[in-house]
């Protein structure tokens, strides 16, 4: 009788540190993923509102000189976007080099701008995952960026702009005086270098020109994201669920999960308790092999996850995604990782030591001489 239910104890042990396991990590994985301060602080930790601007200009130059027909040509016959010449970007920006966009994004997009924008979508995002009401769509203000480009960063911006540009010939000069009597677009403006003899013609030109674009920039902009399409309400009610919002949805459910190792812990001590010193160990061992686990896992997946996942990744990564891009994408998820396993060693730390603390305790109480449960002597 005592052999089989210290059996069926042992099966309770290791449901309890199967499923202790598994809710410590749902826990820190909802703590971490499911919340905007996470993707803040690895946007910090990898310093991606400095290494941004570097990263946008690889990935505007790059994207510029990308020909997807290059690659696959049968694919591009007899389409007649791709062999527009005048498709993509105004003609100025094509002579740009990664550095020269670099410098242009640093001075109209400071960090300080960059971060308070991502940090405001973050919000916004992960409020309508959070909420069963219909999404609303995500807005992003242009306010400061407006009065920036207004201002002297604006004006500046656009003279470097023209330095960049090749000398006028005698006929964009004069296009250029035409524009000074009938008025016309900054685009007009910043095709070519014009000579020295015209800077009082091209300066209040310039100015102008750049209060006119900026002018034309709205105040905010808006848009939605593909998947805060659907609540999870209405989810439910069409066979197609969007996964993030049924993700966010079985939330609710996760503060219950600690239920199941403790009914399992609670089983298994009505199994196999019947002294102090049994509580002891069969507490003791359990608790320190769910730390040690967790603690071996959370150690291992960094550099696991960190080099199967580009691997993975890489195979599916559009072409017209700079290795550059890659990287910081793989930056962002690994410092999301950290932060999870990260966690999960601090109270993998704290079981396993009270786990420790409870089989060191066991070896100073002696052995009861009686059990609990059995009978009395019949004297």
């Amino acid at each position: 009788m005592r052999a089989c239910s210290r059996f069926i104890a042992g099966i309770f042990a290791i449901l309890f540190i199967i499923t202790a396991v598994v809710t410590l990590l749902l826990y820190n994985l909802d703590a971490t993923l499911l919340t905007a301060e996470a993707y803040k602080r690895a946007f910090i930790e990898e310093d991606i509102y400095v290494r941004l601007p570097g990263f946008v200009g690889q990935q505007i130059q790059y994207g510029m000189e990308y020909n997807p027909c290059a690659e696959s040509p049968d694919q591009c016959e007899g389409d007649s976007a791709t062999e527009d010449s005048d498709a993509g970007p105004p003609v100025y920006f094509r002579i740009l080099s990664e550095d020269d966009w670099e410098y242009l994004i640093v001075t109209i997009l400071d960090p300080e701008w960059i971060q308070i924008t991502v940090e405001s979508v973050l919000d916004q995002v992960f409020e309508n995952l959070g909420s069963n009401d219909p999404p609303k769509p995500i807005s992003i203000s242009l306010v400061s960026l407006k009065t920036k480009l207004k201002g002297p960063i604006g004006y500046q911006t656009a003279m470097d702009l023209l330095e960049k540009q090749p000398d006028c010939t005698l006929e964009q000069v004069l296009e250029l005086t035409s524009a000074q009597l009938l008025g016309g677009e900054i685009d007009d403006f910043l095709l070519c270098k014009p000579p020295e003899i015209l800077d009082t013609i091209v300066d209040p030109l310039i100015r102008e020109a750049t209060r006119t674009a900026s002018s034309a920039i709205p105040d905010e902009i808006t848009f939605d994201l593909p998947f805060l399409g659907e609540t999870y309400t209405e989810a439910t009610e069409d066979s197609s669920v969007n996964p993030i919002h049924e993700a966010f949805a079985l939330r609710r459910f996760l503060p219950f999960t600690p239920l199941i190792p403790i009914t399992f812990l609670l089983l298994m001590t009505l199994f196999a308790v019947r002294s102090l010193r049994d509580w002891f160990l069969w507490w003791g061992v359990p608790f320190l092999l769910v730390g040690l686990i967790s603690l071996i896992y959370s150690m291992l997946s960094v550099p696991i996850v960190a080099w199967i996942v580009p691997r993975l990744i890489r195979e599916v990564t559009p072409a017209v995604v700079t290795p550059e891009l890659f990287s910081v994408a793989i930056d962002i998820g690994t410092a999301i990782l950290r932060q999870v396993t990260g966690k999960i060693m601090i109270q993998a730390g704290v079981l396993s030591a009270i786990g420790l603390g409870f089989i060191i305790s066991a070896y100073f109480v002696k052995p009861a001489s009686r059990q609990f449960g059995e009978p009395l002597p019949e004297n």
